[in-house]
């Protein structure tokens, strides 16, 4: 069934209401958040090895086995499902058949079934199955940005009063991800300590330099048209331990941005005030990189880059290559077709490496 994004905070905040929970989408943390939450309501605890079951991509074709399996301890049992993908939708299909669709007591259910994926395109076979079946709630989780964005910082500040100025810095350097927003506000609250309130200097100098990723380094050298940075920010980044699939989405996310000024600057309205309507704002100090990347690509060039960086993220998780190669040999090319000034992108040479 699938869940209105309205009614996901209070379905998730009330009792437990089907027997399986798919949970999706590019925004790993909160994925990851979420599941953590509903594994906890079902079993009490995430480390339970009589009450949880892990499951990860290796061994899913075990999750009926799992699910119809009594606990030895009585009680419901949390089958907690990682890495799903639509190779898992004939399994769950089958699982789903061994119970009738109107049984309405979920207290009668012997495990709850909580399955992590990461984007799942509307085409996709298990988001079909989980959005028509009954017995599944689809609960989707997209990056986080303008409104949304503001609410999870305000919900996650809690009641520690925050000047306005120190706030939008935070949304400017802040990324999409609920993991790595929740670190960098925990280890902010640390800082700041006893403090009223959280002001511009509280957030620089707790957050402020680590929170400019080197993965925002790599993404804006790249579409800046600089070959030499990026190799220097993407070997810092590789170093510190980046995902590349998260320096893919950062690279998605400023792709959409840059699109979202190019509408507005082909329209007629000046680049500096087309940036200035970005939600979450461009962080003042990238605000030149950014206006030199708008002048670099337009909207014709941008919509196939998106397509493109949307096949890099995919073939990260697919395929045999290290993500760090495919990653380095894309953002490189990228710089060099902007310097080139070159017109049209070459997908063969993005990906000449496979």
């Amino acid at each position: 069934m699938k869940i209105d994004a309205r009614n996901i905070i209070s379905l998730l905040q009330g009792p437990i209401q089907f027997r399986v929970y798919l949970i999706y989408g590019e925004n790993s943390g909160l994925v990851r958040e979420r599941a953590s939450h509903l594994v906890k309501k079902v079993a009490g605890r995430l480390d339970d090895p009589f009450q949880v079951c892990v499951l990860d991509k290796d061994h899913h074709e075990r999750l009926k086995e799992e699910a119809t399996a009594l606990s030895l301890m009585g009680g419901q049992r949390a089958v907690w499902v990682r890495e799903a993908t639509d190779t898992l939708a004939k399994t769950l299909e089958t699982f789903c058949a061994l119970y009738p669709t109107d049984q309405k007591d979920a207290s009668g259910f012997d495990s709850v079934v909580i399955i992590e994926a990461g984007s799942l395109s509307p085409r996709a076979s298990l988001r079909i199955l989980a959005e028509k079946h009954p017995l599944i709630a689809t609960i989707p989780c997209y990056a986080e940005t303008g409104r949304s964005l503001e609410e999870t910082l305000r919900v996650l500040l809690g009641k520690k009063r925050i000047a306005s100025d120190a706030f939008r810095y935070l949304l400017a350097i802040l990324g999409t991800d609920r993991a790595l927003i929740r670190n960098e506000i925990d280890k902010l609250l640390l800082y700041v300590g006893s403090d009223s309130e959280i002001t511009l200097i509280h957030v620089q100098q707790a957050i402020g330099d680590d929170a400019e990723y080197s993965v925002e380094d790599v993404v804006y050298a790249a579409m800046c048209g600089q070959p030499v940075m990026v190799d220097k920010a993407l070997t810092k980044a590789i170093k510190e331990g980046v995902n590349m699939v998260a320096l893919t989405r950062s690279l998605l996310q400023h792709i959409d941005r840059l699109l979202q000024a190019r509408f507005l600057f082909e329209e007629g309205t000046p680049a500096k005030v087309a940036i200035s309507k970005l939600n979450p704002p461009v962080f003042f100090k990238r605000t030149d990189s950014f206006l030199k990347a708008m002048d670099s690509w337009n909207s014709d060039s941008l919509y196939p880059l998106l397509r493109y960086a949307q096949k890099l993220e995919y073939l990260c998780k697919q395929t045999a290559i290290p993500a760090e190669t495919l990653c380095q040999h894309f953002m490189l090319t990228i710089a060099q077709h902007v310097k080139e000034k070159k017109v049209q992108l070459d997908e063969h040479k993005l990906f000449s490496n496979l």
